[in-house]
């Protein structure tokens, strides 16, 4: 008699979850708006805005989720609607929620928008480097975004870590949440990208346009007449790096008013510089995602012989 494959069992704490339709219908609609509204923006502009470029390269990441869920052992109820356009991968969770992608865009975006508010709140009130800001901010945001997301995820049964590796909390339902891996890992590439991906609005080329010497392609503005310039003292003391103060930005088109803030003119076509910019920010999130969060988490549950029989 032939061998017949089958699927690998479900944790008993992921078989009966609260609020599946929230990641099945809000997440994937909001999530998609979201984008939507940051596209349409970028055509109103013909420019590339932060919202878009942080936006669509977090969602292009979430292809690498379901490979480190493979290395931390995580696995997500199987009653989310799935797609499976990643079978192919040799490494895998077993479930790929459809919801997936969409959260991806929004998860990364808000975590990368709340550390560098409070960040430039440190920046203003203590004199520190942004960069020092969000060092300090690293491990607190980290462990109260993951107590938040993924406590509450171990005890709605959405998804769990099983067995997991180092100590966990463990639910009623069974649902079980690391503390230690891979929240400590955790701590490192958000803040990171943040940090390289700038502060929003955009004024200059950011660390992934620098480190891929997309400054070749550009140079120093050229000084505005002083007629030009904001005439109220106090706007001028204030936005001392702009060359026009936002009232006079907002009376220009879009296109215009976003080339207002920024430092540079581009020296080539547009639309070259343009998908440059976005050429940057894929390859530093994608090279980055994987380098400092899945190849970790692959490398440690080879090390430490970890197996699971929910996800194998």
């Amino acid at each position: 008699m032939p061998f017949a494959l089958t699927a690998p069992p479900t944790p008993p704490a992921l078989l009966h979850p609260s609020g599946v339709w929230f990641f099945n219908w809000v997440i994937p609609i909001l999530g998609g708006l979201v984008v939507l509204l940051a596209v349409i923006d970028t055509v109103r502009r013909r420019r590339l805005t932060w919202g878009f470029l942080f936006l669509t390269n977090s969602m292009l990441v979430y292809w690498m989720e379901t490979v480190g869920d493979w290395g931390q052992q995580l696995i997500y109820s199987p009653t989310f609607a799935q797609h499976h356009l990643l079978d192919w991968l040799p490494l895998k969770t077993p479930n790929d929620p459809l919801f997936m992608p969409f959260a991806y865009a929004c998860y990364w975006t808000v975590h990368a928008w709340i550390v560098l508010k409070i960040g430039q709140f440190l920046v203003n009130r203590y004199g520190w480097s942004l960069l020092k800001a969000i060092a300090v901010l690293a491990i607190p945001v980290n462990y109260a975004w993951d107590f938040l997301v993924e406590a509450t995820a171990a005890a709605m049964g959405w998804w769990v870590y099983d067995p997991g590796i180092g100590p966990h909390l463990e639910f009623a339902n069974g649902g079980k949440f690391t503390l230690l891996w891979t929240i400590g890992l955790m701590t490192f590439w958000p803040n990171l990208i943040a940090y390289w991906a700038g502060k929003p609005p955009i004024r200059t080329l950011n660390h992934f346009e620098r480190f891929l010497g997309l400054q070749r392609f550009t140079r120093p503005k050229s000084p505005v007449p002083a007629a030009a310039a904001p005439r109220d003292a106090q706007n001028a003391a204030d936005g001392a790096t702009l060359v026009a103060d936002q009232r006079t930005a907002a009376r220009v088109g879009p296109t215009a008013q976003f080339d207002t803030f920024l430092d540079y003119e581009v020296s080539i076509a547009r639309w070259k510089f343009e998908l440059a910019r976005f050429g940057s920010w894929f390859v530093i999130f994608q090279v980055s995602f994987f380098a400092m969060t899945v190849l970790p988490l692959l490398i440690m549950r080879v090390a430490t012989g970890s197996h699971s029989i929910y996800v194998p």
